[in-house]
């Protein structure tokens, strides 16, 4: 990612742990920050040359100066911009001599071109007076808190109470054989290593910082390991090993660990082995905040950062190493400090320039980094877990990762949570930094003693492990149209045992036999059939043909209208247009639950299916051709809308028009609605297109395309219809009767859309999970999102864990479902309707924004569904039912997950992290939901039973005093 240090970041400890070597990452990054201004901050306009590379990292990084380089000179080739003959890259984009004092040097020279009375130079003494003293005022008025502490004796107190004593492993005897199971943390920052026995006692640990390659890194701490046992004359017998963390799976497969466990699980594993009842895990890593809600020692919840407040415990590493401090001195530095500055909570991003801010106001590096400590519980409880009521999540707090091992840090989190639940018990986990190791460990040895063996290669194998590992256009895939890159780490162990372990972003990606990669595909087809996924139904059936009735007349030109009529003729001609001329659109925005009507509105005016064509699904080579045009940074789902249009115009089939409606409203199923408007980012968008490909010419008119982008309000369908023909009949001539039957077409093609491809097949699925008591996954999205190179195939993942998958339109609106859904809220004067939102949004006006409330409502009452809800970086009308939207759904206990501030790159570690831990908490989910049937069941049939007997006896007690009766008894016989 180029356009957020943090995303970046982010990208390059995932990729990272995947072995993707570090020149690689290097490389990627600068490729990555040249895009960035390229698309966004060049405004769309050509950078002329001579180009000057001015600042520090284009003055001293040469590969920086060759991505530069490299871009601009495809840029100039692309839009065919006039060079200087005989001119390189080199001589055309430049860096000066001095080019990293260009600012300075400008200064003076601006200066020196004033007027002599604008200001007269009075020397250094009132500088070094308001650097002194001139500052405390600025300071106060900035904000302030107090210390970390309250008093010494306070601070001493906590210090007492909460520093982790050295840990005193047991002494083995000289020649004793010590059986161990090992567990590895390879994660983002620090690799940790951790030896159990039998009874998951600790009897070794090993932690160090990441230097970079996974493998090596965990070769050093095993060896640490082992040194540990046999220093003592003791010989080390591994019988089993797991890993979690961002390097699980890479070290799974090549040291051949029994278990690869998610990070969450492993924590939760590590806490409760430790200390009982529990009601919160608060684990801040390195890169990542998570925090495990627990309910009778079960996860009830969890909630993980997303990109934007990531790299915590990095932060805090990285501000102290500026300082010029080690991460070990940081809370004794920031426990000096007298007074601290109040830092912004969220992005860290914005935590790095309020630093240069505080510095500029004379703040010192000690009160900066007790700031930073200071505002750390914020971020964990205000931003990512965005629950100011801790009291309701319980009493009892367990803080793991090994940020906790800082103790300013674990002072502002304990005073923070003790100021919100003042009867809370908060615990440091007293093997914090290793938790996740442990909890791997243990799991390794459930998983060991159950199957009788280790998959590990050996200690003396993994020590000599010989390893490369490769990721360039060699090793990318080919196996399907995504072509993604692979990373291939060959390994040779000292007996020469030589493999090579595939790391893709998809199963088929791991293999390199086709015949092989059929055989996973067969496996994958299976489980798409099994567990359909109509969010990418939804995606390509909004671009097929529907078939429309033809609504064009054929219209034979007389001799009158030929010499009499010129303005006849002159429609004719246009008509015949309709029969040759090619339509491009593209695959953006809205398209994704207009399409059909737009295709079929097309074909009914004559066009011919054939010559209807799209742009490509988004992917990453789509967009790095097409992005170059950018005026503006907006979301990632508008700035793509740049490449779709790219894509159509370079076709080698060329569209003779590009057709980029703005849909002023949209159609919706909802009632109540004060509107029902598109979004106004995605309403400008085909304007803001046309006006990057005319800046510096008319990139449409040089290819041959003309560019419409006809307004249309598919709400109100009557205005929609005299829009379109307006449009169309000035265009291609047709009649307000074909127009008017065209409409109906696409509307049509619409409603089949829904009603038959989405609604139906997904109705026949809810039932089936109903009656097998399993879950479905309801996408709360825009129609975008249905993009797989924007939803970043999440969806996808998850359909393979073996969820189905919904998108909004394909939930089923019925009468009998939305009776069985709604009907007891209607009944109770809850809600007006079925299709109703203003329960919940008194001014319902955006469509999109509007059915993510209604689908979230629908969700909530639906025992059998759950809720995904994705939002891109930069929503500005998703953030406002962020709340809501989660309100809705949890009220009813119902799990809910997050994916909000998706962008243009994709965090495959972070995303696998997080999807992960969503099917392990919805397994738990379902067998909490069989258990439940299971008693209700036996309830039943107790109550039934009970029913039975009571009635048996009760004719039992008739039955004898009928014999004793003789009047009674005659009668019965």
């Amino acid at each position: 990612a180029g356009k957020c240090g943090v995303f970046a970041e982010t990208d390059i400890n995932g990729l990272q742990k995947q072995g993707v070597p570090a020149n690689e990452l290097m490389a990627s990054l600068f490729e990555a920050i040249v895009q960035q201004n390229l698309s966004v901050l060049t405004r769309g306009n050509t950078l002329r040359p001579v180009c000057l590379l001015l600042g520090g990292p284009n003055t001293f990084i040469p590969a920086m100066q060759d991505a530069w380089r490299h871009n601009v000179w495809k840029v100039w080739e692309e839009r065919k911009f006039p060079l200087p003959e005989g001119k390189t890259a080199e001589d055309l984009v430049v860096v000066p001599e001095n080019a990293q004092y260009f600012a300075a040097i400008g200064a003076v020279l601006y200066g020196k071109g004033e007027e002599p009375d604008v200001a007269q130079f009075t020397g250094l003494e009132a500088l070094q007076e308001f650097v002194s003293t001139g500052r405390d005022t600025m300071r106060a008025a900035g904000g302030a808190a107090k210390s970390l502490s309250k008093s010494p004796e306070e601070l001493e107190e906590f210090k007492e109470e909460y520093t982790i004593p050295k840990h005193e492993f047991p002494e083995f005897k000289p020649g004793e054989i010590v059986e161990g199971w090992v567990g590895i943390d390879g994660g983002s920052t620090s690799t940790k290593a951790v030896l159990l026995n039998r009874d998951a006692k600790l009897i070794g640990a090993f932690y160090q910082l990441s230097k970079g390659n996974p493998i090596e890194d965990t070769k050093e701490v095993m060896a640490g390991l082992r040194d540990s046992i046999e220093s003592q004359g003791a010989t080390l017998k591994i019988m089993g090993v797991g890993t979690t963390g961002y390097a699980k799976d890479i070290l799974k497969d090549t040291i051949g660990a029994d278990v690869a466990l998610v990070e969450t699980v492993a924590h939760t594993q590590a806490a409760l082995h430790f200390y009982d009842d529990v009601d919160v895990i608060v684990d801040v890593g390195g890169q990542d905040i998570k925090v495990i809600m627990l309910k009778n020692g079960r996860v009830s919840d969890f909630k993980l950062n997303t990109q934007c407040s990531a790299g915590n415990g990095y932060f805090l590493q990285s501000t102290a190493g500026r300082f010029g401090h080690p991460i070990e001195n940081f809370a004794d530095i920031a426990f000096k400090a007298k007074g601290l500055p109040v830092f912004s909570y969220g992005c860290a991003v914005f935590m790095e320039s309020d630093i240069v801010n505080f510095q500029q106001l004379g703040w010192s590096a000690d009160q900066i980094m007790a700031g930073l400590a200071h505002v750390l519980p914020k971020n964990i409880w205000l931003y990512v877990v965005q629950e100011p009521n801790l009291a309701k999540l319980g009493r009892r707090f367990v803080l793991q990762g090994g940020t906790q091992r800082n103790l300013a840090a674990v002072k502002a989190q304990v005073d923070f949570i003790k100021m919100k639940v003042p009867d809370a018990e908060v615990i440091v986990h007293k093997f914090c930094g290793e938790s996740g190791a442990i909890g791997c460990a243990i799991e390794s040895i459930r998983v060991t003693e159950r199957h009788g063996h280790t998959h590990f290669i050996g200690m003396d194998a993994l020590l000599g492990l010989g390893f490369n590992s490769k990721r360039d256009e060699s090793t990318r895939c080919y196996f399907c149209k995504n072509k993604c890159l692979r990373t291939f780490i060959d390994t040779k162990t000292p007996d020469g045992d030589e493999r090579r372990f595939i790391i893709a972003t998809c199963e088929k990606g791991t293999v390199e036999d086709v015949a092989k990669m059929r055989d996973i595909k067969g496996k994958m087809d299976e489980k798409k059939k099994n567990f359909p996924n109509f969010v990418d139904v939804a995606a390509k059936k909004a671009f097929t043909s529907y078939s429309p009735e033809v609504a064009l007349k054929e219209t034979k030109p007389g001799l009158l209208t030929k010499i009499r009529l010129p303005r006849v003729k002159a429609q004719l001609e246009k008509r015949e247009k309709l029969k040759e001329v090619k339509i491009g659109m593209p695959r953006a925005l809205n398209m994704y639950n207009t399409g059909p009507f737009w295709s079929a509105y097309l074909e009914a005016i004559g066009i011919p299916a054939k010559n209807i064509m799209w742009s490509d699904f988004t992917n990453e080579e789509l967009y790095k051709k097409g992005s170059r045009r950018g005026s503006i940074d907006q979301c990632f789902p508008a700035k793509v809308s740049l490449a779709h249009v790219h894509d159509l115009i370079f076709k080698k089939k060329k569209p003779d028009i590009i057709l980029f409606p703005i849909p002023n409203t949209l159609q919706t199923d909802l009632s109540d609605m004060l509107d029902s408007c598109s979004c106004p980012t995605v309403t400008a968008t085909p304007e803001v297109v046309k006006a990057a490909f005319t800046k510096e010419g008319d990139v449409f008119a040089e290819h041959g395309i003309e560019y419409w982008d006809p307004v249309v309000d598919m709400y109100r369908p009557a205005l929609a219809e005299k829009q379109l023909f307006k449009f169309f009949n000035d265009k291609f001539g047709i009649s307000k009767e074909e127009n008017a039957a065209a409409i109906k077409e696409a509307f049509k093609a619409l409603k089949t859309y829904k009603v038959d491809l989405l609604r139906k097949p997904a109705r026949e699925v809810l039932e089936k999970l109903k009656a097998d008591g399993k879950l479905g996954v309801v996408l709360l999205s825009r129609p975008y999102h249905h993009d797989p190179g924007l939803n970043h195939e999440i969806v996808e993942e998850l359909q393979m864990m073996g969820y189905p998958v919904f998108s909004l339109d394909s939930l089923p609106i019925d009468e009998d479902i939305l009776e069985e859904v709604f009907g007891a809220d209607i009944r109770a004067g809850k809600i007006p309707n079925a299709m109703a939102v203003t329960d919940v949004w008194k001014n319902a006006y955006s469509t999109n924004s509007a059915q993510k409330l209604w689908a979230a409502k629908y969700v909530a009452r639906h025992p059998n569904l759950i809720a995904l809800d994705l939002s891109s970086f930069k929503c500005g009308h998703d953030a406002p039912i962020y709340s809501a939207v989660e309100e809705i759904v949890t009220e009813s206990l119902t799990p809910y997950f997050t994916f909000h501030d998706i962008d243009e790159n994709k965090p495959t570690g972070a995303i696998k992290i997080r999807t992960e831990t969503i099917d392990y908490f919805l397994q738990r989910y379902i067998e909490d939901m069989q258990d439940k049937k299971e008693k209700k069941q036996k309830l039943t049939e107790l109550l039934e039973a009970k029913k039975r007997e009571l009635l048996e006896k009760k004719k039992a007690e008739q039955d004898e005093q009928d014999k004793s009766d003789p009047a009674l008894a005659s009668v019965s016989s």
